[in-house]
């Protein structure tokens, strides 16, 4: 598993016991990375992708809420929530990762900690989103 691909899935953990516990983001972190056994360069880009994500919390569902057809954010799963704030937040502010390995991993990510079908779901959305907010 790469670096990034642990970050990732470190961040969606983290963001989720965060909103259904009772600590912080930055508790939430420190155990999720330790439970991980992770260090380095996943453990900060980790913690790049939680703080971003719930800095700008508001502005990322406001996006991903208009691509929404028929579904009001607060139906869409928790997890496949999470994972695509992860990713449109990489989308907006990690230019430096390409814009196919954002949706691929988010992509697998949704397999992984949700379903077959969030795979697709998850895909529709950020496909529109990258469109829009990186072009092509």
């Amino acid at each position: 598993m790469s670096r990034r691909r642990k970050a990732r899935e470190i961040a969606l953990q983290t963001l989720y016991a965060a909103e259904v516990g009772e600590s912080e983001w930055e508790e939430a972190l420190a155990d999720s990375v330790k439970r991980r056994g992770s260090s380095g360069e996943a453990s900060e880009y980790a913690g790049r992708l939680v703080s971003g994500v719930s800095d700008s919390r508001e502005r990322l569902d406001g996006m991903i809420s208009s691509k929404l057809e028929n579904w009001k954010l607060k139906r869409v799963a928790v997890v496949d929530r999470i994972i695509m704030e992860i990713a449109l937040y990489e989308l907006l502010e990690c230019s430096e990762v390409p814009t196919g390995v954002i949706i691929d991993e988010a992509i697998e990510i949704a397999h992984k900690f949700s379903s077959e079908k969030a795979g697709s779901f998850v895909n529709g959305i950020l496909d529109r989103l990258s469109r829009e907010v990186r072009g092509g």
